[in-house]
């Protein structure tokens, strides 16, 4: 009730011509951002709710703007009152999330006010937390600056800091979990860096958002020859070999980390490395062509690959995974 007598206070001390009123901030810190469950998507939710015993910060959120992919920043926006809006709500008693979420919320406590955004301006940041053996799990940071309320005589109440709203944590399936593991890079063509970060190695790599699959392979292996297989594609035993990785950030991803030899320390990553299974390499080759080059198809499988995860010092295997097509690598003679 301090908070509320606060207000009051205030707006009877107020001498503003203009009739607005600046407070220092809207104070829901301590209580936890919340939301009704039953949605298969959690990402499809937009209210949202944190309670601080008799009182309730209440946010309808525009659609579309919590995703499972690291933003760029600044992209994620919404102003109040709208697309969005934001309601202060008083009670007559401590309130709960079931007056929210239930089908029939419970008569008691009842509404005693409530103060209307009239302005305001929405960022969200959303960045991977955490990378488990099943999930990759985002953490949405829900902003809010330039807020004005609306109180029940007219009055506005103007919060001049940044009201963090509050983070939402979502858990897709990390790439090696989906349905089809990594069938999410299946469109994207393998790049090869320019410069390896291993010397006498060739890495090819695919970037999507804040992660990269890349191959790192030793030239002397020969898995790459400008030479037809025919029927009898070349393999190379993954066993305690950490050619394949999947490497996570908390940040996005570009070609310049994925052919990076380390990461600097303000970045946190996160790598399952192979340590078991076959890579199989297909080979075809064209006609030569009007100049006499010939331009040789290497098409990258991965067969019963095991993935393992090192972090925190404890080896983390992943379930066989039976086949992962990386694509197709061109090279020309």
């Amino acid at each position: 009730m301090r908070k509320i007598l606060f207000l009051v206070f205030l707006i009877g001390l107020s001498s503003c011509d203009d009739g607005d009123l600046q407070i220092e901030q809207v104070d829901f810190d301590a209580s936890k951002i919340e939301s009704c469950p039953g949605l298969a998507d959690p990402t499809q939710t937009t209210f949202f709710f944190k309670i601080d015993q008799d009182e309730a910060l209440l946010l309808n959120l525009a659609g579309g703007l919590i995703n499972n992919a690291t933003s760029e920043p600044g992209t994620l926006a919404s102003t109040i009152p709208e697309p969005s809006n934001l309601i202060y709500r008083f009670f007559s008693g401590n309130v709960t999330s079931a007056y929210f979420c239930d089908a029939i919320p419970p008569l008691e406590p009842s509404v005693v006010k409530e103060n209307l955004a009239t302005a305001g301006n929405i960022s969200i940041d959303t960045k991977v937390d955490t990378l488990t053996a099943e999930t990759k799990d985002y953490r949405h940071t829900i902003s809010i600056t330039d807020l004005s309320l609306k109180n029940d005589k007219g009055e506005q109440l103007t919060d001049l800091s940044t009201l963090v709203y509050g983070d939402l944590i979502t858990k897709p399936k990390n790439s090696a979990k989906l349905e089809v593991p990594f069938s999410n890079y299946s469109d994207i063509l393998p790049t090869a860096c320019s410069i390896a970060p291993v010397d006498g190695t060739i890495r090819l790599f695919k970037v999507i958002n804040d992660e990269f699959i890349a191959l790192n392979v030793a030239t002397t292996d020969n898995m790459f020859l400008n030479e037809a297989t025919d029927s009898i594609p070349r393999n190379l035993d993954l066993m305690d070999k950490e050619v394949f990785t999947y490497t996570v950030f908390d940040s996005l991803a570009n070609n310049d980390l994925a052919c990076a030899a380390t990461y600097g320390d303000d970045l946190k990553s996160w790598r399952f490395v192979s340590t078991a299974g076959n890579l199989k390499v297909e080979t075809v080759a064209s006609a030569p062509d009007a100049n006499g080059s010939i331009t040789y198809t290497h098409t990258i499988t991965l067969e019963n690959m095991v993935l393992t995860s090192k972090a925190g010092g404890a080896n983390i295997n992943l379930a066989a995974i039976p086949s992962v097509g990386f694509g197709t690598y061109v090279t020309i003679q």
